[in-house]
């Protein structure tokens, strides 16, 4: 239960809504009070303050109920850890055994993903058609998709879906006006040898670490929603909602005053 006078857990009996569980969808971690972002940092290779502003702008971003949500497009050279940056970031929101996967055959399948799971992310993107990119940006604002119900001749099926995306790869993915002016680049740079860490020691670290995480989100959304009424930014980002979003979180999330428009 998140507002803007704090977040808590609560028992399912007490729960306001009912849950949906899909096969793929794994446990999350139980949310502690009292840990902080930066912790977050210390798993990513993200040494740059304005990627950093970024990106943790957008995953803040993902508890939002309803959007709409910035694209995360990750780039970076062979041997970044995009993949296990994009693989971290989701599994703290939307843990799913798919954690990332291609692109869907087509649109229909796409909104199928999306009715399964809440984050949607794409590994390994070697480039996007128009095509492609015009589906991501009507998911990331708000998309309907109608299809003919099985077994009918007259009689429609319709997907109506709003989610984050991340995408990776060498090259960023993002490469028309669309969807440039939807989404969150990043570029990491490759890791130097001496400072490449033991995967299996660097996820144990991160799994520990996971429920201080995702209580620093929620923590962050929650002065997000305390402050967005009195943000008043003099020029409004191409993302309107998710700037003001962002600039109200930032005290949440650990960034200076005006870190997030000035990244």
């Amino acid at each position: 239960d998140l507002t803007a006078n704090g977040w808590r857990t609560i028992e399912a009996a007490e729960a306001p809504v009912k849950f949906i569980r899909r096969q793929a969808m794994l446990r999350m971690a139980e949310p502690i009070m009292g840990g902080t972002l930066d912790e977050l940092r210390n798993f990513l290779n993200c040494e740059d303050d304005d990627t950093w502003a970024l990106l943790a702008s957008w995953l803040v971003r993902t508890v939002h109920p309803n959007g709409p949500y910035p694209i995360l497009s990750v780039a970076g050279e062979q041997g970044s850890a995009k993949t296990s940056a994009c693989k971290m970031l989701r599994s703290i929101v939307d843990p799913n055994r798919a954690d990332l996967r291609a692109l869907p055959k087509d649109e229909r399948d796409m909104m199928i993903a999306c009715s399964n799971s809440w984050i949607q992310a794409f590994d390994n993107l070697s480039g996007l058609t128009q095509e492609w990119s015009d589906v991501l940006c009507r998911v990331a604002t708000g998309a309907s998709f109608t299809t003919r119900a099985l077994h009918t001749d007259a009689d429609e099926s319709v997907f109506t879906v709003k989610r984050p995306i991340m995408t990776n790869g060498i090259i960023d993915a993002t490469g028309y006006p669309d969807l440039l002016e939807r989404s969150c680049s990043i570029f990491l740079r490759s890791i130097p040898d001496d400072k490449r860490r033991d995967e299996r020691e660097l996820w144990k670290g991160f799994i520990d670490a996971k429920p201080r995480i995702l209580g620093a989100v929620l923590t962050a959304a929650c002065v997000a929603l305390t402050n967005w009424q009195s943000v008043h930014l003099p020029r409004l980002p191409r993302m309107a909602d998710f700037g003001i979003w962002a600039v109200a979180a930032e005290k949440g999330i650990g960034l200076k005053e005006g870190a997030f428009l000035a990244a």
